[in-house]
């Protein structure tokens, strides 16, 4: 099976206008898919980060359900759940505001992951620590749903760390 976030980006037809700051992803099947970038660099992350995911991958046919998410200075991991699949994306904040840059389940757990991913080491210690306190009392069902994601896909514009990763499908 396909990765559920990239087959929802594939088959995702943004109905938000596109502006003058976008970013291009490009998706393992070669194709390329505009990201809107333009939001308020700052607020509340509770609500941006969601914001941010659901106009990006929701439909109306496949609502989105994003939570927790954890924010750690300008960095943040938002757990996703969709379909009946789920995973969790590392957030950075910038100019822009917080742009999504890799999908993975739970490999990105851990710091010593996140720091490969780009994070600086003190942050991805601390953002790993604040996950697992912010996941300790999910929902199991959710966190099986963030486990099945299999491997790692950078979505956007990633740390030159990060463009590595490979992804291995989506198992579950």
């Amino acid at each position: 099976m396909k990765p559920v976030l990239i087959l929802i980006a594939a088959t995702l037809s943004l109905s938000v206008p596109m502006t003058s700051h976008a970013a291009m992803m490009q998706m393992p099947d070669g194709t390329t898919m505009d990201m809107p970038m333009d939001q308020p660099p700052s607020g509340d992350p509770q609500q941006l980060i969601p914001d941010v995911l659901k106009t990006m991958f929701e439909t109306p046919d496949k609502p989105l359900a994003i939570g927790p998410v954890t924010v750690h200075g300008l960095w943040a991991i938002a757990g996703w759940q969709q379909d009946g699949r789920g995973g969790r994306i590392l957030l950075q904040n910038g100019e822009h505001g917080w742009r999504p840059l890799l999908c993975s389940g739970d490999a990105i757990k851990e710091a010593d992951a996140l720091a490969k991913a780009g994070v600086p080491a003190d942050v991805a210690t601390a953002l790993a620590a604040a996950l697992k306190n912010a996941e300790a009392d999910a929902d199991p069902k959710a966190l099986q749903a963030f486990a099945s994601f299999e491997g790692t896909v950078t979505l956007g514009v990633a740390t030159a760390s990060a463009a590595h990763a490979g992804h291995e499908g989506h198992g579950k």
